[in-house]
């Protein structure tokens, strides 16, 4: 049992061991570059595990500077460095300093850190090689040349420089700090062995955003995160995050970050102070991060965030329907309306603006002339509107967004609300009766047709009925001139009766009343127009009829015939006038020639 445990805790070790040399080809304990900084006088550099300070700048004899180092916050040491033969400074084998420049103002310097890490990716996978085969890539060929007792005879040819040498199982050689060979196995019974090349590996960036509001009032901070990734394959070192805005202040305009490693993400917090405009706008913020590999590399990558930011001047429409308490409605309709506007000024300055509001056609306001009214808002300032209005018919309304007007810097400005979706139903009585006639013109003894429709638009089924009345000039001769019954929403009901003119002359018909009480017993009326009709003497010749027009609800009728006085003339008092017209015109014709001629003799004479 015990040589079982030994051997069990032997072959873990084993592959522990396996493990930690497959692991350490890829790796090199190495001075990782973690950025290039420039620092006045207080300013620091975060890196992982350390701060650099800058205490002083001394320019007045040799150009140096004071730096001071802390570890996990509690200082360490300081000392002097400058730009020349003392410009690099190693802390405890764990921190490199070099001092690139110094004036008055900044120390530029670039910071290493020492440490194990991840630098090596394989390039091409574990391949099969037996005696005289050969792997070309790029600027490397690998050759097979034997398999002996000592190893495997293995010939690179890299950048044009040949190389031999003897390998088992796990060796491995870097050629240059772009290329390594690691051999991964050595298979003797099949005179075969595996090998793989590494490259080095590269930090990739991807910057994206979370948090983000569709817009912004002005008065509030654009707040969001900017998640930086690196989906590269080795770490990310000295990560700047710089940020700016043309129309707003950044509240951190610089961030550091020391390492990223593969597969990980940064979040920074981004905070920006948009200007106050007038008018609703995207605002562009540019954020560009720099980083660097283990050597210095540098990799960039830039993000821009589009941000909308409201106009200082804001307004908002509601409305809200409410029933009626009344027995009897205003108008016939069981609903009246609430509005309510809300008007703010978010800039830090008094603001005048002009407010409208549009109704639909058939709502009337209560107390009010019309719905426009001029607000002094204060800076910060929000006031409200409300007023209410009545339907006059029932039906389905909309309501269209109100609209705010004010100037700044002599222009001006105009907003809308936002828009109402909701459609609102107002239930009530609408019934809407008309009257026609079958012609608006006709003679003594004729007989005409008087329509009459009534159609109920409402939503409410009502009890209805009509007596109509003839006037002197007409005699009434058949067909429905009254009616009583039940009339449902939606339902049109026609009647017609005929008269026979009895007297000439122009008269408007009275109009048809109808009384109606609805389901709801509310009691109502509903009346028609006043049709013109015009009655002539049976004796006009009948070339003299106007075209026949029919007078419809309350159209205009234009008429090509005469006035009544001008009809009264017969047909032979016309030909007496044209006679005596004739004979006028003669004699004044005659008259020019005849003086003519007396007058050429008077003077011969």
């Amino acid at each position: 049992m015990a040589i079982k445990k030994l051997f069990f805790l032997v072959f873990i070790l084993l592959i522990l061991t396996a493990t930690v040399s497959a692991y350490g080809i890829r790796e090199e304990d190495i001075w990782i570059f973690q950025g290039a900084y420039e620092l006045g006088i207080e300013d620091r550099a975060y890196l992982e595990g350390f701060t650099l300070k800058v205490h002083e700048i001394n320019t007045e004899n040799e150009t140096s500077a004071i730096l001071l180092i802390y570890r996990n916050a509690v200082f360490k040491e300081s000392f002097v460095a400058d730009a020349e033969l003392n410009n690099e400074h190693i802390y405890g084998d764990e921190l490199k300093i070099n001092v690139v420049g110094i004036n008055k103002d900044k120390v530029s310097m670039e910071i290493y850190k020492k440490k194990t890490e991840l630098v090596w990716i394989t390039d091409i996978p574990k391949t099969s090689f037996k005696i005289g085969d050969t792997l070309t890539e790029n600027n490397y060929k690998i050759s097979l040349t034997g398999i002996n007792e000592e190893g495997a005879l293995i010939a690179v040819e890299y950048d044009g420089v040949n190389f031999e040498g003897t390998y088992k199982t796990g060796d491995y050689q870097k050629y240059s700090e772009d290329f390594m060979i690691n051999v991964v196995y050595l298979k003797r019974d099949t005179n075969e062995v595996f090998i793989e090349t590494l490259k080095p590996g590269e930090p990739k960036i991807e910057i994206d955003v979370s948090t983000l509001k569709d817009s912004y009032e002005p008065d509030e901070y654009v707040e969001y995160e900017l998640i930086v990734t690196n989906n590269g394959t080795i770490p990310l070192h000295g990560m700047i995050l710089t940020t700016e805005c043309d129309e707003g202040y950044v509240e951190l305009s610089s961030q550091q970050h020391s390492i990223l490693e593969p597969g990980k993400a940064k979040r920074f917090q981004t905070k920006v102070k948009p200007e106050i405009e007038p008018t609703s706008r995207n605002i562009s913020v540019v954020s560009k991060l720099q980083g660097y590999d283990y050597r210095g590399n540098e990799y960039d990558s830039e993000y821009t965030t589009k941000v909308n930011v409201k106009s200082y001047i804001s307004i908002t429409k509601e409305v809200y329907s409410k029933d009626k308490s009344s027995q009897n409605p205003e108008f016939g309709t069981n609903q009246y309306f609430q509005t309510i506007l809300t008007i703010e000024n978010k800039a830090n300055f008094q603001t005048a603006v002009t407010v409208t509001d549009e109704l639909t056609e058939s709502f009337i306001p209560d107390d009010l002339d019309d719905t426009e009214w001029t607000v002094i808002l204060g800076p910060g300032e929000t006031k409200e509107i409300e007023y209410f209005a009545s339907p006059t018919e029932p039906g389905d309304f909309t309501f269209s967004p109100a609209n705010v007007m004010w100037k700044d810097g002599g222009e001006t400005y105009t907003l809308k609300s936002e828009e109402i979706t909701q459609t609102f139903h107002v239930s009530g009585s609408k019934i809407i009766v008309a009257k026609e006639l079958s012609s608006s013109y006709m003679l003594v003894g004729e007989d005409i047709t008087v329509l009459i429709r009534i159609s109920n638009d409402g939503d409410k089924t009502i009890e209805a009925s009509f007596q109509e009345s003839t006037p002197d000039e007409l005699v009434f001769v058949k067909g429905d001139d009254k009616w009583h019954g039940t009339l449902e929403a939606g339902d049109v009901r026609e009647f017609s009766y005929n008269v026979r003119a009895e007297n000439i002359g122009e008269l408007y018909l009275s109009a048809t009343e109808l009384s109606f009480t609805d389901e709801d017993g509310i009691k109502g009326k509903a009346t028609s127009s006043e049709p013109f009709l015009y009655i002539d003497s049976a004796f006009v010749d009948s070339d003299t009829f106007p075209e026949e027009n029919t007078y419809i609800g309350e159209d205009v009728l234009e008429y090509d015939y005469e006035t009544p006085e001008q009809s009264e003339i017969t047909r032979f008092g016309a030909a007496g006038f044209l006679a005596s017209s004739f004979v006028t015109l003669f004699c004044l014709v005659a008259i020019v020639p005849a003086a003519a001629y007396l007058y050429i003799s008077r003077l011969y004479n």
